[in-house]
């Protein structure tokens, strides 16, 4: 009982610009993710529903080391010459070191506002130091599959448990022809348990599904490498 570690709650944002928690046209909010790069989890705050889509894609990323919502702004002049700010949606940085800044932006205000050129003129002015790139991401740039399956890792990371996890581990192991989500489930006799389980060990490559699938309970699961 004396070995173990305390409750501690989840870090704040570190968000260098605040917004209105409610708007009538964007959906706001949060989410709680614990990432290497950090010693417990940290609240993520997305401006939309689309900036959430982007987030939960991101955090899906085998290769993540951190992000950062809302990281400070970066000053560059502008293509009338007006010095101004922008301000990333997030600065993702891999394990391999390298820092990607992340504008989100839906692809009908990108071309009605000329986004494109105005972000040229951002990655000039956007110091080496700050970020190795800046990406542009849009909604024609998601797939509905990858998000969905994105946004059931970022659940059941919140709840797997290790014993479950080892044990829906030494199932795909032993796995010698396709069988589908419902049937391994029912062989783990884990129920909710073994479904968080299968969804981490899926995402870490344990056994292949079909590309660009949601994964349900009828999805098939193929033998490692097999697919």
């Amino acid at each position: 009982m004396h070995d173990e570690v305390p409750y501690q709650p989840p870090r704040r944002s570190r968000a260098t610009r605040s917004f209105a928690a409610r708007s009538k046209s964007s959906a706001r909010g949060f989410l709680f993710a614990h990432l290497p790069a950090q010693e417990r989890p940290r609240q993520i705050i997305y401006e939309s529903n689309l900036e959430r889509r982007v987030l939960l894609t991101f955090l899906a990323r085998p290769d993540l080391a951190d992000i950062w919502d809302q990281p400070p702004a970066i000053q560059y002049v502008s293509g009338t010459g007006a010095l101004r700010q922008h301000t990333p949606d997030f600065l993702a940085t891999l394990r391999t070191g390298v820092r990607l800044a992340i504008a989100v932006k839906p692809l009908p205000s990108v071309e009605r506002l000329r986004f494109k050129e105005e972000l040229s003129f951002v990655r000039i002015g956007m110091s080496p130091a700050y970020a190795d790139d800046l990406l542009l991401v849009t909604d024609a740039d998601l797939n509905d599959a990858a998000v969905r399956n994105a946004e059931l890792l970022h659940i059941a990371r919140q709840t797997v448990d290790a014993d479950a996890r080892q044990a829906i581990s030494e199932m795909l192991a032993g796995l010698a022809a396709a069988k589908t989500v419902a049937d391994i489930l029912a062989e783990s006799g884990l129920a909710h348990r073994g479904w968080a389980a299968l969804i981490c060990a899926i995402h870490e490559g344990e056994a292949g599904i079909d590309p660009g699938r949601r994964i349900g309970s009828q999805t098939l699961l193929y033998p490692r490498g097999g697919k």
